[in-house]
Parts: structure tokens; C-alpha cells; sequence
């Protein structure tokens, strides 16, 4: 099954929506099956929808393993939609809202239940790629999750003591929570469309401070939640940002389940697109995880990261070192947690690519593989702005790149994603 995350713009009808999309106002905008008519596209270019996960062939049952549902459905939407108007009532209150706050918790104890029963969680396509407005609260969905599965992980091989309902739901709170204080902060600094400068970020690092001040009026906050807001940008080696005035945390003075959600954190923030930078894959992210062990990251706790989600998302690009780029149909054996995917070579930027046109493979070896993306968009954006460096460049035989050949579908995929690309940096 061919799945896609692409441009608004670039979707057919007849197409599959392959994810459930919230409004602004944290309505249902689209559900995850939905069939593209040309009103609904108009419906989601008018909501800001920028791109979204589609199936191109409707007649193509969706019968292919989804990863992490372990959690309902209708579940999932709920808790979604609680921690949107959460996020979007503080930023527009500029204090939390008792109501909206005891909902979240509430909401988080259900998710606590589900992610501790059955087998281990095991997560692909947490969030919604619909709106990079959304960054925050989906941010803040998707860290709860990995927290807690992390939590889980740890716990099983026994690098975290046996956690009690109430430790379980004090890191879901203080996970779900540990951006609140960016609701405290301009829009158009969290919206910017490029990178913060140093005034910025000095402004950025009051996050910590600003969630607990918008916390301090709730007794209900267990302690260690509120430290989880407060530190979860510390490191293990001394470095990171916490309180505005306070002395700088490290190594073993950075609680257990801070470090957990230092971790998820910063994964998701790697593998989320930014109007300023790609979205990473999972192998790509995972990789610095294990690089930073020690320094950045918790070095027993970060490798565990491999274990709950899938290095290689159905639908995701990799470009190979012989300019041929593959879109994975299946992340593989997954009983293995980590083992290399099944793939479809659908395009090449250079005549002496080995793999043929239209050849499923399975991956063999990591090392053939120059970066990944998420989107044909993404792949563009890399290939423009890495493309004239080695090894990229190697994998290429012009550059700016140009297809030398193209599966159908494709071939207006990557043209439309590689114009649309150089138009934006010649700007």
C-alpha cells in the first residue's frame, strides 16, 4: 500500500485521508478515511491545512499493520481535542483554565490505563502533519505518549523502579503539560518562519519559568510534574535551560522521569516539520539519541526510544547513495524492533542508479542511505540545500538535482515539490 504526505494543493480526488484532522477550533475537520472530493480539498486549503497523509488509490483496501493503536480510536480524538483548547484557551486567557486543566488530567488517567495494559506500545504517525500552527499542542500529544511507553520500557528492563498509578499519571500530567508556557508567548515568535535569533531564544528559554508560573495556582499539580515543566530542557552533562533564576541541573540531579520526557521531547521535536527546517525520519532521530547519550540524553534511557517507535513509517522517502529514492510499503519485521523495511523505488536523480524503476526491495544496509523525509516536499528542500555537498552530491548527476526518471504519479510529485522549492529560495 502506497501512502504519501504531501501538499494540499498536490491532492486528487478520489484519494484516501489517511489521518484525522482537527479545525483550529479543535473540531473534527476531517477523520482518517475519508474519500477527497473537490469541496473537502477546498474545505482543508481554506482551514490552513498545508499538507496531509493521503492513500492515492481508494480501491486498495486499508488492511497494512498500523503500529501503536493501541489506544482507541475515539479515545485518541478526545484527548487531542482537550489538549488543543487547553493550549489554545491559556494562550488566549494568558492563565489556565480549572476547568480545561481538570479535563487534561482526567483525560491523561485513560491514557495512563491503556498505554500500561498488553504489550509494549509500539508508535508510528503520532500526529496530525496537517498544520505547522498546531506545532504545540500536537507536540505536547505526542510527548504524553512517548513518555509514558518510554516509562514502560524502562520499567520492563529495569532501569526505572515499579512506577505506581500515581507516578504514571504524575509524568503523564507533568509530560502533557511541560510546553503550557509557551502559551505564554508572543505567536509570532512560535510561528516565526525561519530560525530565532539570540534575542529570540533568550525569550524562548522563558518557557520553564512561564509554564510554572501559570501552574502555581494549582495545588492539584503533584511536584514532580511541575519539575518536569520546570527542567525537562536540563542535561546530564550540566548544560540546557531550566528556571529563569536558577542554578543549572545535571547528571543525577535530574529526576528519572524528567530525563524520560527530556527524551520523547526532543525525539518528536526532531521528527516534526517546521516552516524552517525538514522533519527528520525515526532512524535519522534515533541515531542522534544514541549519539548524545551521556551529554544531551540520559545514556541508559535514550536507547530505549528504538523499542517504541518505527525507525522506517509506511509512506516515508529515503534517498540512497545512487541518487535512487524508495518509498517504504512495509517498516519490516517489527518483532525484531528495528529491523530494515520493504520498499518501492519510485524515482532517480542520477543515470547510474542501481535499483530499476518500479523494484520492491528490502532494505539491506543503513549505510546506503544518504537521509530520509517525510514528504516529497522535504525531500526537495534537502536535496536544494544539501545537494551541491558530498555525499549527496555524489548520489546526483546534476545539480540543482533533476529527475532522470520517474513512476507515474511521482513524476509530477517530486517536479511539482522541486519547483515549488526553488522557488521559495530564490526569494
Amino acid at each position: 500500500m502506497v501512502r504519501l504526505v504531501i501538499a494540499t494543493e498536490e491532492v486528487q480526488p478520489l484519494w484516501i485521508v489517511d489521518e484525522d484532522i482537527l479545525s483550529a477550533a479543535g473540531q473534527p475537520l476531517v477523520l482518517r478515511g475519508a474519500v477527497v472530493t473537490p469541496s473537502l480539498k477546498a474545505a482543508m486549503i481554506r482551514h490552513g491545512i498545508e499538507r496531509v497523509r493521503v492513500r492515492p488509490d481508494p480501491e486498495e483496501a486499508d488492511l497494512d499493520w498500523r503500529p501503536g493503536e493501541v489506544l482507541p480510536a475515539g479515545l485518541v480524538l478526545r484527548a487531542r481535542q482537550k489538549v488543543q483548547k487547553l493550549f489554545d484557551d491559556t494562550a488566549r486567557r494568558r492563565s489556565l483554565s480549572p476547568r480545561l486543566l481538570d479535563a487534561v488530567v482526567e483525560q491523561t488517567g485513560d491514557i495512563v490505563n491503556r498505554l500500561f495494559e498488553g504489550p509494549l506500545p509500539l508508535f508510528a504517525e503520532l500526529r496530525s502533519l496537517a498544520r505547522f500552527d498546531d506545532y504545540t499542542h500536537e507536540h505536547s500529544w505526542s510527548v504524553l505518549l512517548l513518555s509514558l511507553a518510554l516509562a514502560r520500557a524502562a520499567q520492563e528492563k529495569g532501569l526505572l523502579k515499579a512506577l505506581t498509578y500515581q507516578d504514571r499519571l504524575t509524568l503523564g500530567v507533568g509530560a502533557v503539560l511541560h510546553d503550557i508556557g509557551k502559551a505564554s508567548l508572543p505567536r509570532s515568535l512560535l510561528q516565526k518562519p525561519g530560525p530565532l535569533d539570540e534575542e529570540e531564544w533568550k525569550q524562548m528559554r522563558l518557557h520553564p519559568q512561564k509554564g510554572i508560573d501559570l501552574l502555581r495556582p494549582y495545588d492539584s499539580v503533584m511536584p514532580l510534574s511541575r519539575a518536569i515543566v520546570a527542567f525537562h530542557h536540563e542535561r546530564p552533562d550540566g548544560g540546557g535551560y531550566g528556571l529563569a533564576k536558577g542554578s543549572t541541573l545535571q547528571d543525577g540531579h535530574i529526576p528519572e522521569l524528567v530525563r524520560l520526557v527530556a527524551i520523547a521531547d526532543a525525539y518528536d521535536a526532531m521528527v516534526s516539520s517546521r516552516p524552517y527546517r525538514r522533519a527528520r525520519l525515526p532512524f535519522e532521530a534515533l541515531d542522534v539519541l544514541k549519539a548524545e547519550g551521556g551529554r544531551q540524553f540520559d545514556e541508559d534511557l535514550a536507547p530505549l526510544m528504538a523499542d517504541i517507535v518505527v525507525a522506517f513509517p509506511a509512506g516515508s522517502l529515503l534517498l540512497a547513495d545512487d541518487g535512487s529514492v524508495i518509498t517504504v510499503l512495509s517498516p519490516g519485521d517489527t518483532s525484531g524492533r528495528g529491523s530494515l523495511p520493504e520498499g518501492l523505488v519510485v524515482a532517480t536523480f542520477s543515470e547510474r542508479s542501481r535499483g530499476r524503476l518500479g523494484q520492491s526491495l528490502r532494505l539491506g544496509d543503513r549505510s546506503s542511505l544518504l537521509f530520509g523525509a517525510a514528504s516529497p516536499e522535504d525531500l526537495a528542500a534537502t536535496l536544494l540545500e544539501e545537494g551541491s555537498q558530498d555525499p549527496v552530491r555524489a548520489a546526483l548527476d546534476s545539480y540543482p538535482p533533476r529527475l532522470v526518471a520517474a513512476a507515474p504519479l511521482w513524476d509530477e510529485l517530486l517536479a511539482y515539490a522541486l519547483a515549488r522549492e526553488e522557488m521559495a529560495l530564490s526569494r
